[in-house]
């Protein structure tokens, strides 16, 4: 049986794809979500950041949370974070295509990998719960920090998560955003259109020389999702 925050977020996310909540509608309070449910304060705090972080709803101070526009909002600041990558976004991956091969031959450059240096590679689709695709994401990890990554469950791989359960030391992340036109190829993954511009959000998890071990490259399917950054303002 599925967490008690699992069972809760689960039943939420249902009433907003059912048309139950909509867009704007105010959810339970932490102290509610506490009486409905008899769980603890920690508990009931757990499901609203859950689908804070999901994109389902959005907070606003001395407000409450509320459930998202249709369009799925998400934190850039989430895509680097292992703690908050393994949450996830509701839906499923499908593994189109995973296998070793030279770094010179891979889908994707790993910045300070020679040539002949073996690499993974994994394409994955992202369905949402209705398997509906949302994006497509490429990932190439060095073999040596990744050597049993195939017989991991691919579907519910969260790479970063895995790279840090191997105490793989990594220094740095960085974010990259950059458009792109949709291919013929990516345009039947995504069931889109072709030559349609979109985002492509590029991610290097780095080592203190400055190499790469790995790089992700998802393709966003157009229309689907709206990024943002949050931090908390500095005191002054």
């Amino acid at each position: 049986m599925a967490p008690l925050h699992q069972q809760i977020r689960r039943e939420i996310e249902e009433q907003i794809h059912a048309g139950i909540l909509t867009a704007g509608a105010r959810l339970p309070t932490e102290k509610e979500l506490c009486e409905q449910h008899d769980v603890s304060r920690a508990t009931a705090q757990r499901v609203l950041n859950d689908l804070v972080h999901a994109g389902l709803a959005i907070r606003r101070r001395r407000h409450g949370t509320f459930v998202a526009d249709a369009m799925q909002q998400v934190n850039l600041l989430n895509y680097v974070a292992p703690e908050t990558s393994e949450k996830g976004v509701p839906g499923r991956h499908e593994v189109i295509s995973a296998k070793i091969v030279r770094a010179t031959d891979a889908i994707l450059a790993l910045p300070g990998a020679a040539p002949d240096t073996a690499v993974v590679e994994m394409v994955r689709r992202k369905l949402d719960i209705h398997d509906r695709p949302r994006s497509v994401e490429r990932h190439v990890i060095l073999f040596s920090a990744a050597p049993d990554l195939l017989e991991q469950d691919l579907e519910e791989l969260r790479s970063m998560p895995y790279l840090r359960s191997r105490q793989v030391p990594i220094d740095m992340v960085r974010v990259y955003l950059d458009p792109v036109i949709i291919s013929e190829y990516d345009a039947e993954l995504l069931d889109s259109q072709a030559g349609t511009p979109a985002l492509l959000r590029r991610r290097e998890a780095q080592l203190k020389d400055g190499s790469a071990v790995e790089v992700v490259a998802t393709l966003i399917r157009p229309g689907t999702a709206e990024f943002f950054v949050e931090i908390p303002f500095p005191s002054i």
